[in-house]
C-alpha cells in the first residue's frame, strides 16, 4: 500500500512489465530449451487473450535477476532442494519464482515436455498466480499441461481483465 499526500492512499497494482515488458531468458539454455521457453510464453499469451506478450531477449542471467528466467545447472537458487510430497514421498524442486524480484529459475537438466511445463508453471507464478489445477498444479505429476479456466479467472482477478 502506498500513500500519496495529495490523493490519499492508493493501492499499488501489479507491475505491468510482467505482461508486456522485456523478459530475459538465459543464453545457457540450449536451443531446444529456448524454443520451449517461447512455447510456454505463447501458451500463456494464447490463454490470456494476448495480455501476456513479453518481448523475449536472450542474454546471460544471474540468480535472482529481475524479469528474467535463469538456467540452473546444479543445485542452487532453490532448484534441486528436496521437498516432502504426499504419502511420505520426496521430490526435488524443478523451478522457482521470486514474486518480489520477478525472477524465475528453472532446472536446466530437464528436457522435453517436463521442461516446457515447468517453465509454463513458473511463468504462472511470475504472473502472480498461485497453485491450482492444470499447469498450475503444485506437483509436476498432476499437471495437465494446459491453463485451466480457474487459472484464467485468477489471472483476471489479479490483472483486471
Amino acid at each position: 500500500m502506498a500513500c500519496v499526500i495529495s490523493l490519499g492512499c492508493v493501492e499499488v497494482g501489479p507491475d505491468p512489465r510482467l505482461l508486456t515488458g522485456t523478459l530475459l531468458v538465459d543464453i545457457e539454455f540450449d536451443a531446444e530449451q529456448q524454443a520451449a521457453v517461447q512455447a510456454a510464453v505463447n501458451q500463456w499469451g494464447d490463454a490470456t487473450g494476448g495480455r501476456f506478450a513479453p518481448e523475449l531477449r536472450f542474454a546471460p542471467v544471474e540468480c535472482g535477476a529481475a524479469f528474467a528466467i535463469e538456467a540452473v545447472h546444479t543445485r542452487g537458487c532453490f532448484i534441486g532442494q528436496e521437498v516432502e510430497l504426499d504419502e511420505g514421498r520426496t521430490g526435488h524442486v524443478r523451478g522457482a519464482t521470486d514474486p518480489e524480484s520477478h525472477s524465475v529459475s528453472v532446472a536446466a537438466w530437464l528436457a522435453g515436455s517436463g521442461f516446457r511445463d515447468t517453465v509454463a508453471h513458473e511463468l504462472g507464478h511470475y504472473l502472480l498466480l498461485g497453485h491450482g489445477d492444470g499447469i498450475m498444479a503444485e506437483l509436476a505429476g498432476r499437471r495437465s499441461g494446459s491453463v485451466s479456466d480457474a487459472t484464467i479467472r485468477e489471472f483476471c482477478a489479479v490483472w483486471s481483465c
